[in-house]
């Protein structure tokens, strides 16, 4: 075989594996991405979720700075959130603010750290309640902690141990170690 025909020979034999290489490599590129169980099925900046009951009112509205959503665990982490409950006269009743929230597939948000219950309505007794960690029931409107718990009224300041209530009811108890004062008003 002459020279010429053996380098045309490589040459030709070195495009073939290439066009083959390439056309491996797109077939991978093409192929689904294994994706990290532990990463996030999906990340949201700046997100507002309206939430509405089966008659089409208004239950509540979460903004929140970050939320992380795994679908694998069905549940959503979110930075920095601000809950506000609406009644069924579409009033706005309660903020709900804490530094970090769980929400799970049950429709339970767990709060975690400086947890701020503040009243919205002027008729309420109960104007403000403060805790480290809370648990909110978004069906119920039940209300709990296990931490120390501050309850803020118009005429009183509670301190105590593992609370109790429900947002709908504007009710809060405080099961042990209360320490409460009141302030008498003169007429």
């Amino acid at each position: 075989m002459s020279k010429l025909k053996r380098w045309t020979v490589i040459v030709l034999a070195l495009i073939a594996l290439i066009l083959i290489g390439v056309n491996l490599a797109n077939r991978d590129a093409d192929a689904p991405v294994a994706r990290n169980a532990s990463d996030p099925t999906y990340k949201s900046e700046g997100s507002t979720t309206v939430v509405y009951s089966p008659a089409g009112a208004l239950n509540y509205r979460l903004i929140a700075d970050h939320i992380e959503h795994y679908s694998d665990t069905a549940i959503s982490w979110f930075t920095r959130p601000v809950m506000t409950v609406y009644d069924t006269n579409k009033i706005e009743t309660w903020s709900v603010r804490a530094d970090r929230a769980k929400l799970t597939e049950d429709r339970m948000l767990y709060l975690y750290g400086n947890v701020e219950v503040n009243a919205l309505t002027a008729d309420s007794q109960l104007r403000k309640i403060t805790t480290d960690n809370a648990q909110v029931n978004l069906v119920t409107q039940d209300v709990t902690s296990d931490d120390l718990v501050t309850l803020y009224g118009t005429t009183f300041n509670s301190r105590g141990l593992k609370m109790r209530g429900n947002l709908r009811k504007k009710t809060a108890e405080l099961i042990e170690k209360v320490k409460t004062s009141y302030e008498i008003q003169n007429k």
